[in-house]
């Protein structure tokens, strides 16, 4: 289930691939795989641009799992979707979160490249 969703996001099918991440996060809620799942989610959200709705759903991996990978990834997606919403304060507080917290982490070198760049919100 988890491998024929991500084939749907790699196809470019964001909405079936994120009801199917979504099913899988219901169906197996303690499989080894579902903070990735979730993170896909809010990434299939964000690649349609509802921002708002991909920031949801990376919260729940904040707010609903450990592993560090997926809760930094999390945090620097959040901080893209503040920025795409136009709130530079909140994605700059997002993006200092994930260097604060999970300093040797990918997530926080793109953290510092985003904060260092002080790239304005789009439009």
């Amino acid at each position: 289930m988890f491998a024929a969703a991500l084939s749907k996001l790699r196809a470019g099918d964001d909405g079936g691939s994120a009801l199917e991440f979504a099913e899988f996060v219901a169906q197996f809620p303690s499989h080894p795989q579902v903070a990735v799942a979730q993170n896909h989610i809010g990434e299939a959200y964000y690649r349609q641009r509802d921002y708002r709705r991909a920031m949801g759903e990376f919260q729940k991996t904040v707010d609903s799992y450990t592993q560090a990978a997926q809760v930094s990834e999390a945090l620097l997606k959040i901080g893209l979707c503040q920025r795409e919403l136009g709130d530079a304060a909140r994605a700059k507080a997002a993006w200092e979160q994930v260097v604060k917290q999970f300093p040797k982490s990918d997530a926080a070198r793109q953290a510092r490249s985003l904060l260092a760049s002080r790239v304005p919100a789009r439009q």
